[in-house]
């Protein structure tokens, strides 16, 4: 390990359990901490898994948006930001469920993810957008199509924080962000998911090189990917000391801060609850987690 990647701070962890894939894949608060803990992770911001349960429609939601919210007042130092979840088809009922996670619960914004959710990160988010605006927060969005579609919300929401989830999966795709939301100064990136071996085309050194190193942070995926490939990638590129403790987590710090002014990093892993069962928590088939 890089000795400037003594700490991580991950800005895109998911709770909960997706249903809509053959094979259920999820994560409790306590499962997520273990594997925190094992593998330098010292804080995240978390939201809920994409593709939870829908059968009681805004009421599921409701249910998920509180297991945030309580993992938020459990762990106040590892988890400083929740997110809620939005599910457009719910429409001014899934707006005031944001609404009141915010107002309620203490939650900062929403997660959305348009391919699980339906939808296309269009005007349909916008009375969604509306809400954080007038709150204050910050919004996560996997991409569904060209990235200029978050850097249009960006432009609408210039108080809004957006992090592009995922933005370096695919040459093509990270040449798109970089198009789009290189320049918006309320946009981050976060690499998720980034694969490896990098090419010397397209590179880690390469995306902070044309987007500025403080705009790209550290984000696992979980529970869903071996996200230690990507802090290897992160500790092993040519990038300097500076820019790999920036990456990894100082970048997250002075996000988060902009939020929650007088939180401070742990200067320690989380460690698993007391009674977490244990167990392989690496167990992958492929990249995925199981």
């Amino acid at each position: 390990m890089r000795a400037s990647c003594n700490s991580y701070v991950d800005v895109h962890a998911h709770i909960g359990v997706t249903v809509s894939r053959a094979r259920p894949i999820g994560q409790d608060a306590a499962k997520y901490l273990a594997r925190m803990g094992t593998s330098n992770v010292h804080a995240a911001i978390i939201s809920p898994t994409a593709g939870g349960p829908q059968s009681r429609g805004v009421v599921d939601t409701k249910l998920q948006n509180i297991e945030i919210a309580e993992a938020c007042r459990s762990h106040p130092e590892r988890f400083p930001i929740g997110l809620g979840i939005v599910e457009v088809r719910h429409q001014r009922a899934g707006v005031d469920e944001l609404e009141r996670c915010m107002r309620d619960d203490g939650l900062l914004g929403f997660m959305c993810h348009p391919v699980l959710s339906g939808h296309a990160l269009e005007e349909e988010l916008h009375p969604f957008l509306e809400v954080v605006n007038q709150l204050g927060g910050m919004c996560l969005l996997h991409l569904s199509g060209t990235s200029a579609k978050v850097a249009a919300y960006a432009t609408r929401y210039p108080g809004i924080a957006f992090i592009v989830g995922h933005a370096s999966m695919s040459p093509e795709g990270e040449q798109d962000v970089v198009e789009h939301c290189g320049s918006a100064e309320n946009i981050w990136l976060d690499i998720a998911q980034k694969p490896d071996p990098e090419e010397s085309s397209w590179s880690l050194q390469k995306l902070i090189s044309r987007v500025g190193r403080g705009r790209v942070l550290f984000g696992s995926d979980a529970p869903y990917y071996d996200y230690r490939r990507v802090q290897r990638l992160i500790e092993d590129s040519p990038l300097s000391d500076v820019e790999a403790a920036q990456v990894a987590a100082g970048n997250a710090v002075t996000l988060i801060r902009r939020f929650k002014p007088t939180w401070k990093l742990p200067p320690t892993p989380a460690q698993a609850p007391t009674g977490y069962p244990g167990g392989d928590i690496w167990t992958t088939n492929g990249r995925r987690l199981v």
